[in-house]
């Protein structure tokens, strides 16, 4: 009996000869849609115009790309692989043409950059005492977010690099993870708590009744504060505050007389200098994730990334 034989597969010659941006842009719109009225609605075209594209886009893949449910249009397995690639391949378009606008305004380009909260005021002095001199001058956007969200950032090629943890997400997304420093946690306690548990060394029991400040949900620093429990034999508290911002930490850490949390080394003396709250002698025999520059492996501003990474490594070296 013969094997059946596979339906023909689309090359790149036959899709630069007939696919467009546009095609992307009505294919994202569908998803978002679920429904060809809605999508035609949104774009400002006639129905059938929206129908025929449609038909014409699957000609192009030779699959269908969306089935009829009673939920709308759903993606077939093809639909949902080329929609992933038509969301990048307009944010790619979307970051050109801002890049050439910059051009246009007598920058070298436009350089979207993400940090952790968790970032020392040294850290970010060192990057952007850089990046402020290059020649020709560079345009920026930067963004603050916890990890997470600067990775599905990059991924999405909304930014071009994020200073953030080191994960093993990150390198199965295949996102370059250039090393630049590792963070120790340290307990840091409200000014009068502190006096009180100065002598008592790392008195777990004492330290559960306080008043916790964590970081939000799905952040390494957060499961690091879960493993420290579980390793100590206690059950987690459960904080009465989830915060990041310093200023925020520091209000709290001022006001509140048993607050307590677990910074990381360099930003836990920053925040009890900003609060008058005291950094623990006890060490927490623990290890944070390493803070590295993370970029896409192919990024059109490889080059300049690492070279800012180089300088942030070395910046820290000489600190340390």
């Amino acid at each position: 009996m013969p094997s059946p034989i596979s339906p023909p597969s689309p090359n790149l010659a036959w899709l630069a000869a007939r696919l467009k941006l546009r095609h992307f842009t009505l294919l994202v719109e569908l998803d978002r849609c679920r429904s060809v009225s809605r999508a035609a609605e949104r774009l400002g075209l006639a129905q059938p115009t929206v129908t025929r594209s449609l038909s014409e886009i699957e000609g192009i893949f030779m699959t269908p790309l969306f089935t009829r449910s009673r939920r709308g249009l759903e993606p077939t397995p093809a639909g949902s692989l080329v929609l992933a690639r038509a969301r990048l391949s307009l944010a790619d378009a979307e970051g050109l043409g801002q890049d050439l606008a910059a051009l246009g305004a007598g920058l070298q380009g436009r350089l979207r950059v993400g940090v952790i909260p968790f970032l020392s005021r040294q850290t970010q002095d060192t990057l952007w005492q850089h990046l402020l001199t290059l020649r020709p001058r560079m345009g920026f956007v930067a963004e603050e977010a916890t990890t997470d969200v600067l990775q599905q950032a990059l991924m999405a090629r909304e930014l071009d690099c994020a200073i953030c943890r080191f994960t093993s997400i990150a390198a199965e997304a295949g996102l370059e993870q250039r090393f630049l420093y590792h963070q120790e946690p340290r307990l840091v306690v409200s000014r009068n708590a502190a006096e009180r548990l100065a002598r008592r060394g790392l008195d777990w029991e004492a330290f559960v009744a306080m008043q916790w400040i964590f970081p939000p949900q799905h952040t390494p620093v957060r499961a690091m504060i879960h493993s420290i429990f579980a390793s100590a034999g206690q059950a987690v508290p459960k904080p009465f505050m989830e915060a990041f911002a310093n200023k925020t930490l520091a209000t709290v850490l001022r006001h509140m007389p048993d607050a307590i949390t677990i910074l990381p080394d360099d930003i836990a003396q920053e925040v009890a200098d900003l609060s008058g709250a005291r950094v623990m002698p006890q060490r927490l025999q623990w290890n944070l994730p390493p803070v590295g520059m993370v970029r896409l492996r192919d990024s059109p501003h490889a080059a300049l990334i690492d070279a800012a990474a180089e300088v942030v490594r070395g910046g820290r070296s000489s600190t340390d």
